[in-house]
């Protein structure tokens, strides 16, 4: 509930109530340039990063290879480019965008935040979103999940006034919506808890024609990008294909490294997301926690969190059984009936169909909680709708990204502004608990509010501090290929193969064709192929950056001409 309390807040919190958005602005932008600095020294951070790159080249006019991976989420790169045109040619633009994105973000959650929760709780809740290892490594890293979250984070809150304050604001949502899914392509899964939210409404239909107004301004912002991809590739049906497998859910990818049938990995792996042990790991388990292991924080912080939503749902639940009387109780046991058969359907689906099955279920089972928990008579659920619209948000992203196949740990960023919601709501319900124990004067619950976010904020920063490593393996690949135009002037001419080959293109301005050995049942397969492609060179990355041993793979015709303790440089033979 909105701050009952909030006449009894002391000086601090008065002070700290005039300008909340400017402080928080204020650490956040501290936080990004910190973050900025560190990733501008460390270079590229993973493979896609350099995709991004490269196909900002090709926006730019200054094509460097084949647009073949043009057709991918496209707006990071459009809005790199624009830099590029500019004359400025450097991966730092696409970091310094991703920070400036991320920080338009953590600005919107403020504001969401702001519409259930009072001053404090919404700070500390911004606060918290930072502090996730996946946002805090990742945030300005030139991917992609950042940002689309940024521009969900902007739609939902638009949604929102829309829906409680001023049915003008609906015009935003689906033209935020519609960044959010050029920025990263599964963002249309936001649909889903924006529908649900527009029918929990009451007068939803009353607002028909600014949604699809919306709409269409949406599909005006779409439209160009996929125009454009289309007169580079002749075609749309690599984006096709990538969408039809998507709603179906086909389990392919089998030879990707980020296939994982495992439907459960996200909930396994949640502990790690919220904070990883400070005191051992290394910069890939930031990278990817399920590596790592949870901090003692994680397993306080779940558990107060935990106890926090067990009391509120117990207190609505309550509310809800003692006001039934004999006029509704037929109506909710038919809903309560409706609502447990849902549920199992939506478990049984979740195991054996494909997602979409199941997202659709449970916007019924959701549709249907609210319309038996929520009554505008108990101040309970004055909020639920919010609660719903979050639940629905977590759920929908959690659902997609555990039936496909192919799973990374940063995709989970796509449900942390929701999880932070519901830490918030837990925080405060179990402080406003317990709030009569907290005695000493100095230590108010604002300022409990303010210590957790701080406590997970320092841990994290030092986490993040003592596991960057100096370099990435980018930093490498840039050296190898300097040498390689130094070896050969005209290297520019030559058909040049890697197995990191968006990198190798990035730094050399020409297209490196990809060869990965560990598609081929062995190297003579593998040099088969380089032999008949008339490879020239062939740069291997990742043989040695993986296992860090000594030991070259012997590739049949083709010999070393530089080997470095991560890259290897093979020439083919006369």
């Amino acid at each position: 509930m909105k701050d009952s309390g909030e006449k009894g807040v002391d000086e601090k919190l008065k002070r700290l109530s005039k300008h909340p958005l400017f402080l928080l602005t204020l650490i956040t932008v501290g936080i990004t340039s910190y973050l900025l600095w560190v990733q501008i020294n460390l270079g590229v951070p993973y493979y896609d990063v350099y995709t991004y790159l490269d196909n900002a080249m090709n926006f730019a006019g200054m094509p460097i290879g084949n647009p073949g991976s043009i057709y991918l989420s496209p707006l990071i790169p459009f809005l790199t480019s624009l830099v590029f045109r500019a004359g400025y040619v450097s991966s730092n633009v696409i970091f310094i965008l991703d920070g400036i994105i991320f920080v338009f973000g953590v600005i919107g959650l403020y504001l969401l935040f702001r519409q259930r929760f009072n001053v404090i709780k919404s700070f500390t809740g911004s606060l918290i979103f930072l502090t996730f290892p996946l946002i805090f490594i990742w945030a300005a890293s030139g991917g992609i999940d950042v940002p689309a979250v940024s521009f969900s984070i902007w739609a939902i809150y638009f949604l929102v006034l829309g829906v409680k304050k001023d049915s003008k604001f609906l015009y935003m949502v689906l033209p935020l919506a519609a960044l959010a899914f050029v920025a990263r392509y599964t963002s249309f899964i936001l649909i889903f808890p924006i529908l649900l939210y527009l029918l929990i409404s009451e007068d939803y239909l009353k607002n028909i024609k600014k949604i699809v107004i919306g709409a269409s301004v949406g599909l005006a912002l779409v439209v160009p990008f996929f125009v454009y991809i289309y007169q580079k590739l002749g075609d749309l049906s690599v984006i096709t294909a990538i969408f039809i497998s998507t709603l179906i859910s086909l389990n392919g990818g089998v030879n990707d490294v980020g296939y994982n049938p495992y439907k459960l990995y996200f909930l396994e792996n949640i502990l790690n997301y919220i904070s990883v042990g400070p005191l051992r790991g290394t910069y890939n388990q930031l990278q990817n926690p399920f590596q790592g292991s949870p901090s003692i924080l994680s397993y306080i912080i779940s558990l107060i969190i935990i106890s926090g939503l067990s009391i509120y749902v117990y207190r609505v639940l309550k509310v809800k059984i003692q006001k039934i009387d004999r006029s509704n109780r037929n109506k909710s046991i038919v809903l309560v009936t409706a609502l447990i058969i849902l549920i199992v359907v939506g478990v049984i689906s979740f195991f054996t169909y494909f997602y979409l099955a199941t997202e659709v279920i449970f916007l019924g089972v959701f549709f249907l909680g609210y319309r038996l928990l929520r009554d505008s008579k108990f101040k309970e659920t004055e909020y639920m709708d919010m609660d719903i619209l979050f639940l629905a948000w977590f759920a929908a992203f959690f659902i997609f990204h555990s039936v496909i196949s192919i799973k990374a740990d940063r995709y989970f960023i796509t449900m942390v502004p929701a999880l932070t919601y519901f830490m918030i709501l837990g925080l405060s319900v179990f402080i406003e608990k317990f709030k009569f124990k907290i005695k000493n004067k100095k230590l108010r619950s604002w300022g409990v509010y303010l210590l957790v976010a701080l406590v997970l904020l320092t841990s994290t920063t030092a986490t993040q501090m003592g596991h960057t490593p100096k370099k990435t393996l980018g930093f490498h690949i840039d050296n190898a290929t300097n040498w390689l135009k130094e070896y050969d002037p005209n290297y520019r001419d030559k058909i040049i193969y890697s197995d990191y080959s968006p990198a190798a293109t990035w730094y050399l301005k020409k297209e490196v064709k990809e060869g990965v050995p560990r598609v081929f049942k062995d190297y003579n397969e593998f040099s088969n192929m380089l032999k008949v492609a008339g490879a020239d060179y062939y740069i291997d990355t990742l043989s040695n950056s993986e296992a860090l041993n000594k030991s070259r793979p012997n590739i049949p015709g083709y010999h070393i001409i530089n080997s470095t303790l991560l890259i290897t440089v093979y020439q083919r033979d006369s």
